[in-house]
C-alpha cells in the first residue's frame, strides 16, 4: 500500500510540474520536459567564399528580399537581420511553439498589410504554388489552436511566427532566409545560383480544416504518395517494407544537425520501373515546396540515386497518415511522422535534411574541418540514428499517463 502511495505522489508532482512549467515557463518546460536543446549548430565558416555567377531565378529572390527588408522600420529591421555566422539564430526552429521555442527575427503580428504583402511576395520567389498553399494551410490551422486559458503563455497562433535574415540578401555572397513557427521551419540558404533547403520541417496540427469554402487535409500529397507506393508492393515486398506495427517519431527533426538516418526497407534497385516513378513521386511531394527552378536541380540528384534509395514504413496502412515512413537516399532524407495515436490523423511533422549540405554546409563550412575529423576516423555524418535509438520523454509520459492531452497538443 505504501509502495502505491509513493507512486501515487510522484505521478503528482510530474503532474504538477508539467502544469507549472507550461503554464507559466514553457520555455524551460520544453527544455526540462521535452529535452530541447537551445545549442546552437556547430559550423566553422570559410574566411572567402566562392560563390558561383548567379542567375534570373536568384536575382528575382534578392529582388524580393530586399523590397521586404526595405519596408521595415528601423526597429524590424534590426529584429529581422543577423550575421551570417549566427549559428544560434541558424538552428533557432522548432515544432514547438514560440512560447516554448522563443525564435528570433520580425514577427508575423508587427506587420503591417503592406509589409505582409512584400513577405508573400518573397516566399512566392523562394516557394512553389504548392509550397505557398501548404503555408497557408499551415497558418491558417495554426490559428485554430484557441488558447483554453491555462496555456496561453505557449503562444500558440500565426501572429507568432517570424523571418529572418542571417547576412544581407546578395546576388555574390551566401546568405540565409528563415520563415516559420510551431510546426514549420522554412531554411534556405542562397549560394548564388543555387539554394539549400535544408532542413524543412512541415506538418501542422489540426491537419483537417476548412478553407474558403474548401475542405483541406494538409499533408493529403505526401501521404497520397506514400501510401499509392505501399498499394504497389507485392506481399514479399512489403514484408521488407514494414518494419514495426506502430508509428515512430522523427529520428532527424530540431537539434539533429550532423545526424543521419540508418537506411531501413526496401531499395530502390529492387523495384520495378512503375515502382521506382512511385517512389519518385513520394519524394517530390515532399521537395515540390521548393520553387520550379530549385526543385527541378534537385530531383536529378533525386533520380541519379534512386537506385540507392531506402523506403521504410512503421504503422497501418489504408488510412492516409496513419503512420510514419521515411525515405534514406545517399545525399537527403524525408521523413513523415503522425503524432498523438495513429487513430487520430490531426496531427504531424515532416522534416527534410540534406545530409551533406544541411544549412548550405557543403558551400560554406570550411574545409580543414572536415578534412581534422576524417584525419580521426570520423565523418561530418558523425552521428547515425535508427529506430531502436528513438526515445523521448513525451513517451515516458505516456507510460504513467501524466498530463497526456496537454502535452500532444503542442509539439
Amino acid at each position: 500500500m505504501k509502495r502505491v502511495l509513493i507512486y501515487l505522489l510522484g505521478a503528482v508532482i510530474i503532474a504538477a510540474a508539467v502544469f507549472f512549467f507550461l503554464n507559466f515557463r514553457p520555455d524551460i518546460g520544453a527544455r526540462v520536459f521535452f529535452g530541447v536543446d537551445p545549442s546552437p549548430v556547430e559550423i566553422n565558416f570559410k574566411q572567402t567564399y566562392d560563390v558561383p555567377a548567379t542567375d534570373k531565378k536568384t536575382a528575382a529572390i534578392v529582388a524580393a528580399a530586399k523590397l521586404f527588408l526595405d519596408s521595415l522600420g528601423n526597429n524590424q529591421r534590426q529584429a529581422a537581420t543577423y550575421r551570417f555566422t549566427d549559428n544560434t539564430q541558424r538552428s533557432n526552429w522548432s515544432n514547438l511553439p514560440e512560447g516554448m521555442v522563443p525564435r528570433g527575427g520580425v514577427k508575423l503580428g508587427v506587420l503591417s498589410e503592406s509589409q505582409r504583402a512584400k513577405l508573400d511576395k518573397l516566399l512566392g520567389e523562394l516557394l512553389s504554388e504548392y509550397g505557398v498553399k501548404y503555408i497557408t494551410y499551415q497558418l491558417a490551422a495554426e490559428d485554430l489552436l484557441i488558447p483554453n486559458g491555462l496555456f496561453d503563455n505557449t503562444k500558440y497562433g500565426s501572429e507568432y511566427f517570424y523571418a529572418a535574415f542571417l547576412g544581407e540578401p546578395s546576388t555574390t555572397e551566401p546568405w540565409m532566409f528563415q520563415f516559420g513557427g510551431h510546426h514549420l521551419a522554412i531554411n534556405v540558404t542562397v549560394f548564388g545560383p543555387h539554394a539549400s533547403f535544408s532542413p524543412m520541417l512541415t506538418g501542422g496540427q489540426p491537419l483537417h480544416l476548412r478553407l474558403d469554402g474548401d475542405d483541406i487535409f494538409i499533408v493529403q500529397r505526401e501521404t497520397a504518395a506514400a501510401q499509392a507506393f505501399m498499394d504497389s508492393l507485392t506481399d514479399e515486398q512489403k514484408r521488407q517494407v514494414v518494419r514495426a506495427e506502430r508509428p515512430i517519431d522523427l529520428l532527424l527533426g530540431p537539434g539533429k544537425y550532423g545526424a543521419s538516418a540508418a537506411p531501413e526497407g526496401i531499395r530502390g534497385s529492387e523495384l520495378t520501373a512503375k515502382q521506382k516513378t512511385l517512389l519518385l513521386d513520394v519524394i517530390d511531394a515532399r521537395l515540390g515546396i521548393m520553387n520550379n527552378h530549385d526543385h527541378a536541380e534537385k530531383m536529378k540528384s533525386v533520380v541519379a540515386e534512386i537506385e540507392n534509395t531506402y523506403f521504410g514504413w512503421w504503422g497501418r496502412e489504408g488510412v492516409l497518415g496513419a503512420a510514419y515512413y521515411r525515405v534514406t537516399s545517399p545525399s537527403m532524407v524525408v521523413e513523415y511522422a503522425v503524432r498523438n495515436g495513429e487513430d487520430t490523423v490531426d496531427h504531424a511533422h515532416s522534416i527534410y535534411r540534406e545530409l551533406d549540405n544541411d544549412y548550405g554546409a557543403a558551400w560554406i563550412k570550411a574545409e580543414w574541418i572536415q578534412r581534422d575529423m576524417e584525419m580521426r576516423g570520423e565523418t561530418w555524418r558523425n552521428r547515425q540514428v535508427n529506430s531502436r535509438e528513438n526515445r523521448s520523454w513525451l513517451r515516458s509520459v505516456h507510460g504513467v499517463g501524466v498530463a497526456k492531452a496537454a502535452l500532444q497538443k503542442c509539439c
